[in-house]
């Protein structure tokens, strides 16, 4: 999860080093390494059992796209309500920096520290599994793209509370029926409502990529598919973060 420290020197005109400022937060980040090594071995906590004790495909697939949707939403969500309380979105509110560029790079620095997260995920599953390698490499990039896509969610929250405490339980009340919606924990049915819905959801798709790494068999996708939704849910993430950048610094401000 992508939790980035809150006291960040800027310039006198907002610059932050040759990289800009997803540049600085994503150095900030590094720079706690103990918290950093943290974030990285958390997902293999549950990775790895998975990996290698045969859990049945559905429920492992299950578990390991719930992992991918908290890091993304939970870490963009509760690091951003606590550099308000910082004071730093208060800071970038008065800089002459365009909303969208800062809702963006805000969210290209957790970002680029979740996929590192997903990544090694991937990496265990891959060593341990032995799945073909296209399957593998459209599960790895439907993983970015849904972590964009719980990215941009957790950035939507902070735009509504300043309290890390409260952004947990919104996201908890948003993620939920989107989860239940992607079925989650039930499967998707062939049609009605809840198929079309589970369509617009990444999280659908993510678990059934799982279950093919998994030699599982799941009920509808393919590689192609899945390469395609990670195309979309990345844009769609990315898009709606420069869109969401102006009203966090005016809840900021």
């Amino acid at each position: 999860m992508a939790e980035r420290a809150v006291v960040r020197p800027l310039g006198p005109v907002g610059h932050a080093g040759p990289g800009g400022l997803w540049w600085l937060e994503l150095r900030a980040s590094v720079r706690r390494r103990r918290a950093l090594v943290i974030k990285l071995v958390f997902p293999l906590v549950l990775a790895v059992p998975l990996a290698l004790t045969g859990a049945p495909q559905f429920f492992a697939a299950m578990l390991l796209t719930v992992l991918i949707a908290m890091v993304g939403t939970v870490g963009t969500g509760v690091s951003l309500t606590r550099a308000r309380g910082a004071g730093w979105l208060d800071r970038l509110a008065v800089l002459p920096l365009g909303g969208w560029r800062v809702g963006l790079e805000l969210f290209l620095a957790g970002w680029v520290v979740d996929c590192l997260q997903a990544t090694l995920l991937i990496l265990v599953l891959e060593a341990a599994q032995r799945p073909d390698p296209l399957t593998v490499l459209s599960t790895w990039l439907l993983s970015l793209a849904t972590l964009a896509f719980s990215g941009a969610l957790g950035l939507a929250v902070a735009t509504l509370t300043d309290n890390p405490g409260e952004a947990m339980l919104v996201l908890a009340v948003v993620l939920a029926p989107m989860l239940f919606l992607s079925g989650l924990f039930t499967g998707v049915p062939a049609s009605g409502p809840r198929y079309w819905v589970a369509q617009l959801l990444p999280f659908s798709y993510l678990q059934n990529a799982f279950q093919l790494v998994l030699h599982g068999n799941p009920p509808y996708g393919s590689d192609p598919q899945f390469l395609l939704a990670a195309a979309v849910f990345l844009l769609v993430g990315a898009g709606a973060a420069a869109l969401l950048g102006r009203p966090l610094l005016a809840r900021g401000s």
